[in-house]
């Protein structure tokens, strides 16, 4: 079985469904971090987690990373679809 990449993201807003709060450190999967990302609700760029980290930020890890991949592809099809309403209104 191949071994989970774990990486760091700073927490953009407060998400009380996957306990985490704005400013902290989420640590989980790669993947679901990079959905995360996507979705807009972390910054996994390296500078990000860097200044939270200098900034004394908790780290926590992510309790269900099964449902925060689920969350972020729900919000990243929202976003699409916002998007694709946008273009088609213009």
């Amino acid at each position: 079985m191949a071994k989970v990449q774990i990486a760091r993201a700073r927490v953009l807003s407060d998400h009380v469904g996957l306990g985490l709060k704005l400013g902290q450190i989420v640590e989980g999967p790669e993947g679901v971090i990079k959905a995360l990302s996507a979705a807009g609700a972390v910054d996994n760029h390296e500078d990000a987690v860097s200044y939270a980290s200098s900034k004394g930020a908790e780290i926590v890890a992510l309790e269900d990373p099964d449902a925060a991949a689920e969350i972020a592809a729900a919000v990243t099809d929202a976003k699409q679809a916002d998007g694709a309403q946008s273009e088609t209104a213009q």
